[in-house]
């Protein structure tokens, strides 16, 4: 399976200071439309989260992710399924998931995208461009 870094999240504590740090400081250009991705066209695309848990520092923190790009989400499934991991889908708000149990489950709740932790509970995102919540948003 080939995949490509699609863009690191970062929690912050004020989207519009951090905003003011990679604009103004690194020279990051924000996306048009969506103000909190910076380095659009740039090749280091990064998303500013506020925290959307009660307990920001919770080892589940949706703002703590590493997002890749994918050809196919479902070829990403069927490889997590094989290695005994438990990919899931979730809304925007992380408040709803849907664990997915077998390669051929639609994958179409929430965002659209799949999720997955790591061993040390780290998100993983898998994007594949054209669906879900990126089907209207090409941030390069």
């Amino acid at each position: 399976m080939r995949i490509t870094l699609n863009h690191v999240s970062l929690r912050v504590s004020s989207i519009a200071q951090a905003s003011r740090f990679y604009t103004d400081v690194l020279g990051l250009k924000p996306h048009p439309d969506k103000p909190n991705w910076l380095g659009v066209g740039q090749g280091c695309l990064i998303h500013l989260m506020e925290p959307t848990l009660d307990q920001p520092d919770a080892p589940v923190d949706p703002a703590r992710h590493v997002a890749l790009d994918v050809a196919s989400l479902e070829e990403a499934v069927t490889l997590l399924l094989r290695r005994g991991l438990k990919p899931y889908q979730a809304t925007v708000d992380q408040r709803q998931f849907k664990e997915i149990t077998s390669p051929d489950q639609e994958l179409d709740f929430g965002i659209g995208t799949v999720f997955v932790r790591d061993p040390d509970g780290n998100v993983i995102e898998f994007v594949q461009k054209g669906r879900g919540i990126f089907a209207a948003f090409d941030p390069a």
